[in-house]
């Protein structure tokens, strides 16, 4: 399983909704993912960045959310952070995260994902570009129509922390589970900010991740995943094996 928790904003400090969510996933020794707006390490809050610093020496992973989360038109104008803006927007929008990233938390984020999961043909354009960026998350544009080769971790979409979006709903992650509890990686969204302010949001949280430490669900980060998945993958594959060995 890969928690992913989506939209830290470093530049408002650490909003109450991240530190209930991180207090009880590591009392749980469960390890989560960060998704990091860049435009919030402009200027950020100390606070904030030693936040950040600490969860990922707990072994949470963080990474690029994009810059700015931002959208705009409406209909058929409607445009999102990575899609329907220039290759060169795209381009600066991954960059200036990746080098805020190192800049203000000496990290070198190895995983992406769009904001809005929307992402299109220059983003995996972009991508090809950047050694640094090895794992792509909910990449919701198709193979043929924007073939990349960086590592995916697919959302499947009946399995999820919220039933709408920023609503926790444990039976209708239930269900989901249920029927793709086969797969061998389940990557599942959450927008910690939205849980706070009700108690029975957080709950629903909760009984999620309780009932996936039950069903004996291994928590890791997107990294962690991707390097499994190729190390089984060589181990099925003795020429994939021997060139990894060189």
């Amino acid at each position: 399983m890969v928690l992913k928790l989506d939209d830290f904003r470093a530049d408002g400090g650490v909003h109450p909704g991240w530190e209930e969510v991180f207090r009880f996933l590591e009392a749980q020794d469960v390890t989560a993912t960060i998704g990091v707006i860049g435009e919030g390490l402009e200027e950020p809050r100390q606070e904030a960045v030693d936040w950040l610093l600490a969860r990922d020496a707990r072994g949470h992973e963080l990474w690029n959310h994009g810059y700015c989360h931002c959208r705009s038109g409406e209909g058929t104008a409607h445009v999102r952070e990575f899609r329907g803006r220039s290759l060169a927007e795209q381009q600066a929008a991954i960059a200036r995260t990746q080098y805020l990233g190192e800049r203000m938390l000496g990290i070198t984020f190895s995983t992406f994902g769009a904001p809005y999961n929307s992402t299109d043909a220059n983003t995996a354009r972009v991508l090809a570009d950047r050694d640094d960026v090895r794992v792509w998350m909910y990449k919701d544009t198709s193979e043929e129509a924007a073939p990349s080769r960086k590592s995916p971790l697919p959302r499947i979409a009946a399995v999820n922390i919220e039933y709408p979006v920023h609503i926790p709903d444990f039976e209708s992650f239930r269900a989901g589970y249920a029927a793709h509890r086969d797969e061998p990686v389940l990557v599942i969204q959450g927008h910690p900010r939205s849980w706070v302010d009700d108690p029975a949001r957080m709950e629903e949280f909760r009984r999620i991740v309780m009932f996936l430490k039950a069903q004996g669900a291994r928590f890791v980060t997107p990294t962690e995943a991707v390097r499994e998945r190729e190390a089984a993958s060589s181990a099925n594959d003795p020429a994939a094996a021997r060139e990894a060995g060189r």
